[in-house]
């Protein structure tokens, strides 16, 4: 499959790279998210003059929030792809770490701003003056963040960008908060208290908290190296042990960096063999694993099996 893809030509006789592909599905989700997020925020700031309502305003608090951290994503992702250099070996992507911790914060702050307007609202009710308006804002809102949710999703697929994971969660949550809003001025056009507008944006404040939270525990671990998920490193071993020649595997190190993964480990091989041979087993178990993580940087060191252990092997 991988050999099949790299010999494929593009119309310049060029060798097509699908870290090219996954980049630019990467970018055109950001370009999304910014559009879309600046025409919901147009429709918000609209209907919270027109409503009143502090279910209204929080969203569109966490709208204005959304449009930073698509410009953040987005302008981390346009720097994380920068090639290596001589002064960054392993490339740039640990940016869309560095920038998805700024998120977090951005994101803690606007739900304080939300918790501040529920409870202002909670001890002086302002009454919502129009249902309708924000009601038809709230189902343009969700319809409008189900594409985007729909987007980036498929960029996903492709790539494994915090900064385009980080977006997706947070516009996902968008559509239950939204649904909330509505549910929430419909029950006050049919006279539900006052009140109940101010305790579900408490609720959105909560789950903002949480989702920067979240968003800033993912940043940190890509900063500080954190291995990846024991599910992934079952997964390589279990195609790198799959090679007939490959008599056993340790030291595996596996972590994320922007949209790359880097991927090391040693493998034991027959001692005999010529080290022609033993090149060509390494290669074949890179294809194998590229298969699979497409955007990874894999480097693999050949150990002549029943060698004894030296000071590189920890585990």
């Amino acid at each position: 499959m991988y050999d099949e893809f790299m010999h494929d030509h593009d119309i310049n006789n060029k060798p097509l790279n699908p870290h090219d592909f996954q980049s630019e599905k990467a970018l055109n989700a950001g370009r999304a998210a910014l559009i879309i997020v600046f025409i919901l925020i147009f429709a918000k700031v609209i209907a919270y003059l027109f409503s009143g309502s502090a279910s209204v305003l929080s969203t569109l608090t966490d709208s204005i929030a959304d449009a930073m951290m698509s410009m953040t994503a987005f302008i981390s992702l346009r720097m994380s792809l920068k090639p290596a250099d001589d002064e960054h070996r392993y490339g740039h992507g640990k940016i869309e770490g560095l920038f998805a911790l700024i998120q977090s914060v951005v994101i803690a702050m606007a739900g304080i701003v939300v918790a501040y307007t529920a409870v202002k609202q909670l001890l002086s009710p302002v009454p919502i003056t129009d249902h309708i308006l924000g009601g038809g804002v709230m189902v343009f809102s969700i319809a409008l963040t189900l594409l985007l949710v729909v987007i980036q999703k498929r960029a996903l697929r492709e790539t494994r960008s915090l900064a385009i994971e980080a977006d997706h969660v947070h516009y996902k949550s968008d559509i239950a908060i939204n649904a909330g809003v509505l549910l929430v001025l419909i029950a006050t056009y049919y006279g539900a208290p006052l009140w109940l507008d101010a305790i579900f944006a408490f609720i959105i404040a909560l789950y903002i908290w949480h989702t920067s939270y979240d968003v800033g525990r993912k940043a940190v671990d890509m900063l500080l190296d954190r291995e990846v998920e024991d599910s992934i490193r079952d997964l390589i071993k279990e195609i790198v042990l799959e090679h007939d020649e490959v008599m056993s595997m340790h030291d595996l190190r596996a972590i994320r960096s922007g949209m790359k993964m880097i991927i090391n480990f040693d493998i034991d091989v027959d001692p005999n063999i010529l080290l022609w041979s033993a090149h060509e087993i390494a290669r074949d178990v890179e294809l194998s694993l590229l298969q699979q993580f497409k955007n990874a940087e894999i480097m693999i060191h050949i150990d002549p099996a029943g060698s004894p252990a030296d000071s590189r092997h920890v585990h």
